[in-house]
Order: C-alpha cells, then structure tokens, then sequence
C-alpha cells in the first residue's frame, strides 16, 4: 500500500501565458491547395502536406490542439476501427471513463503523478465558483478505471478482465509541439487488462504486441520493437514500439506495459482465488495514438502527396468521368452505375465535380487514394475502364464486366506492395555500428545505430553523449554476439538515433 507519510502533494503547474498562434507561411495562403515542397526536404513537406492534403487544420487558437478535418479524420477513424475489431477478436471489451478525474485519484500511485506532474491540465474552476477539490483532464485513464476496477473484481472468476476505450487524453506538452507527433490533445485508444497471476500478464504482454504489429503492418508502418528503460510512470516494464521516419528520426508509436501489482495495490484491485485466498491482481496496459497518422504520411508519401494503404484509406477507390459536351450524361451515368456495382465491397467515391479532370487527378493524387478508375466515351465503346494505381502510376485497362474482381486484386497488391516497400526503406535506415565514432557517423547520416550493448545504463549514458543521440533501447529476440564498444561482453542488442 501507498505510504501516506510519504505522500507528497500535487505539484500545481506554473502560470504562463499561451502565445498565439503562429500565421500559416506565406506558401500557404498563396497556395491553399498546392504541395509545392518535395520529400527531401523531410520538414517543409510534411508540414505542408498533412495541410494542403486536408488531414488537419492547425489554426485552431489553443497552441497543440489541432482540428480534424473530414479526410484527416477518416483516416484515423479506419485505423481506429481495425483496431477495435482485432482487440473486440481477442476478448477485450470497450468501455468509456470519465475525463475528469479527482485530484486524489491521481495521487493515489506515487510514481504515475510524478511521471505527469508537468503536463496535467488541472479543473479548479466551475462557473465562478472554485471546487472543493482540484480536478484533472484524463492524461492517462490508470487511476480513474482502477479505482472502479476495485469495485468490479471479487473473485477468480472475474478475471481476466481486458477492458479498452478509444478517446482523448489530455498534456500540457512542454517541449516544442509538432502536428500528429506532439500534441496536447492525443486522440488514441487504451486497452486495460487484470490478470490473476503474473505469468498471465506476461503472456497478455505478448498478445498486445502482437496485435499493434498487426494494426502497423495493416497501415503500411514498418516498427521496431524495443525494451526502453524510461518506462510508462507506474510501470514495472514497457515494450515500445519505434518508426523511423525519412529524416532518419525515431518516432515512439504506442507501448505495452506490465504494471505488475503497483496499480491493484495502490487501488486495492483484490480478487479471491480458487482457494479463497486474497490477492492483488496482476495488470498490464497499452495504448496507440493519432501518431499513427504521422507515421502513415510521412513513411510512405512522395512529392505528389499521400500514399494511403487500402486498409486505411477513407475511400479505396474514386471515379473520375472524363466527359465531353456531347456525351456528358452518358458518361456519368456509366460513372454512377459503376459506383454503384463498387461500393457494397469497397469504399468508393464518384467526383462528379465540375472541374477539369487533371484538377480532379491532382486531387485525389495529393490524397492517396490507392485506386482511380477513369471513364469516357472511348472506355465505354470498349466496354473498358482505366484503373491507375496511385503506389506504382501503373495504368492498365480492365474490362468493366471484371471490374469488382480485379479492383480487389489491385488493392490487395497495393496493400501488400506499400508495406514491402516501407520495409525494405526502415532497414536501410538500420546501420550496424561497433564503435562510438561509427554511431556518430551513421547517425548523422539520418540513420539508426544498431550495435552490441552491455547492459550497464552507465555506458549507454556515456554512449548518448559522445554520440549527441538518445540510446533508444534493445531488443530481446535478437541475439547479442561479441563485445559492447565499451569493451565489455555483450548481452543485448541495442538501437541508437535521434527521436521526436
């Protein structure tokens, strides 16, 4: 149990004063629509992407909080759903907790407020009257689930218990907010489970990496798996998993946490076994975020703008009509009759805008719509369409009475395609490295070190000075072989590069 004597009060944050929202740049207002920076320029572009794409809007006037727009958030929202459906698959059951969580909630596991003391928005104002007591905005949901987790757990036959929400978490970020990497507002999803033993949460560990492995490969994310020694505050151990992005900048994308007892302990989480005897139960955790979106953007677009995997794609496939003045209404109404054949499988959308088709090609190229399907009077002589897909520009034409077939063998392909691809790309973005000087150089070539490690957090702190990286962890299925460049015997293999 917690020792009250120990206790040490809530530090409350500092004032300061918001600054205002930045202007968007000049290139922004001149052209709204225009992506006019290339990949190579890693910074500008995503910026300028995740903009003119409309994924997000950052004028918003509360600095870190961004604005979802339609395409952005259906982008999410696709991830969201596998996700659930996979975590619905393996016997987790959604739920919703408040935001709001009392100030002595959090209080109660010493080590988690400690770890958000700097970030927790605080209530204490309701009207015009203060609160009897200071309120948070959920920045993780542990202390307000756990506190009813110790009312809903009796007995053995209440376990395991593997709850998840899909919702918003809220910290007052201190460093430099960046969109999608580093918000104040995180949308994400939780999963929460009790076990009634510790080899079940340590087998539950591995269900949860596997089933975000899954959900990264589904969006066309290649990630590193790493054992990280700053773990989720109230942790015992944490997993997390890395992407690393064209700039050679490792990003942390979600983790999988074994809290052991410290949380049950601290809320009374108690169940009795088959035995009748009394004991704590065993927890883990795990959450992924928005972060995804950032990964999904800049992984796999080029200088034409997104390159969306068909799993999270808000449309699979759009129609575009190339019409002419006399054979305007046959064309579209082969366009709408093709949409219709398509859309009870697949996520399709006719633009039947009127604007010029290159303006429409434009469009749904900057948006990553894995699939574009062209058809004219010339295609509906032939009784064919033009597909063109959006990963490779590769062009064919398909005969139309085919078309549901072969769209779903293109899209397979894409899927599996953009995902190959995004892999060969992450491991020649892994350099092996057996000295300090040669960590140095590949790291400022825009890469990851990989390297032989110790152990001892000593010489990995050594290591991150000498090198002016972060040791961003070591992996447990990889074998260590030789020595570390400290000279000692290795016994992990260890990941060195800058991160977000």
């Amino acid at each position: 149990m917690v020792d009250r004597k120990k206790e040490k009060p809530i530090p409350k944050p500092k004032q300061k004063v918001e600054k205002p929202v930045a202007e968007p740049k000049k290139h922004d207002i001149d052209n709204p629509e225009a992506l006019t920076a290339k990949k190579a320029e890693f910074s500008d572009w995503y910026h300028q992407l995740i903009k003119v794409a409309d994924v997000i809007d950052q004028r918003y006037p509360f600095q870190g909080f961004l604005v979802y727009k339609p395409y952005g958030y259906g982008i999410y929202d696709r991830f969201i759903k596998l996700l659930e459906e996979k975590l619905d698959r393996t016997g987790h059951r959604k739920v919703y907790f408040p935001a709001v969580i009392p100030e002595r909630l959090l209080k109660k596991e010493e080590s988690h407020i400690a770890g958000f003391s700097e970030e927790v928005f605080w209530i204490t104002r309701a009207g015009k009257r203060d609160l009897n007591e200071p309120a948070a905005l959920r920045p993780t949901s542990e202390t307000v689930m756990y506190e009813m987790l110790s009312l809903w757990i009796r007995s053995w036959r209440d376990l395991p218990l593997k709850i998840h929400q899909s919702t918003s978490v809220y910290r007052y970020e201190t460093k430099h907010t960046r969109p999608l990497i580093r918000d104040r507002e995180i949308l994400w999803n939780e999963t929460h489970t009790s076990h009634a033993t510790a080899a079940e949460a340590k087998a539950q560990i591995a269900v949860g990496k596997k089933i975000y492995s899954e959900i990264y490969e589904a969006a066309g994310i290649p990630i590193l798996w790493l054992n990280v020694a700053d773990v989720f505050a109230g942790a015992e151990s944490a997993i997390e998993s890395f992407a690393i992005f064209p700039d050679g900048r490792g990003l942390e994308m979600g983790s999988v946490n074994n809290l052991g007892q410290r949380f049950s302990k601290a809320f009374s989480v108690k169940f009795k076994d088959r035995e009748g005897k009394e004991d704590f139960a065993y927890q883990t955790c795990y959450g992924i975020s928005e972060r995804v979106i950032a990964a999904a953007v800049a992984i796999n677009g080029d200088d034409k703008g997104l390159v969306l995997p068909p799993s999270i794609a808000p449309y699979q496939v759009v129609i575009v009509p190339i019409v002419t003045k006399d054979k305007h209404e046959l064309v579209m109404e082969k366009a709408r009759n093709l949409k219709q054949k398509l859309e009870g499988e697949f996520r399709v959308h006719l633009d039947d805008r009127e604007v010029s088709a290159g303006a429409k090609f434009y469009d749904w190229e900057l948006r990553g719509v894995p699939l574009r399907i062209e058809i004219g009077p010339k295609d509906i002589e032939r009784k064919t369409v033009v597909v063109v897909r959006r990963d490779t520009g590769d062009k064919v034409n398909e005969i139309e009475a085919k078309i549901s077939g072969r769209v779903k063998e293109t899209l397979d392909r894409v899927q599996k395609d953009i995902y190959s691809k995004a892999l060969q790309n992450h491991m020649a973005k892994i350099v092996n490295a057996s000295s300090r000087d040669d960590m140095k150089s590949v790291i400022e070539g825009g890469k990851f070190a990989r390297t032989m490690w110790c152990g001892d957090m000593k010489c990995a702190q050594i290591t991150e000075k000498a090198v002016d990286a972060h040791f961003v962890g070591f992996t447990e299925d990889e074998k260590a072989e030789g020595n570390c460049v400290c000279g000692n015997a290795a016994k992990h293999v260890g990941y060195v590069g800058k991160t977000y």
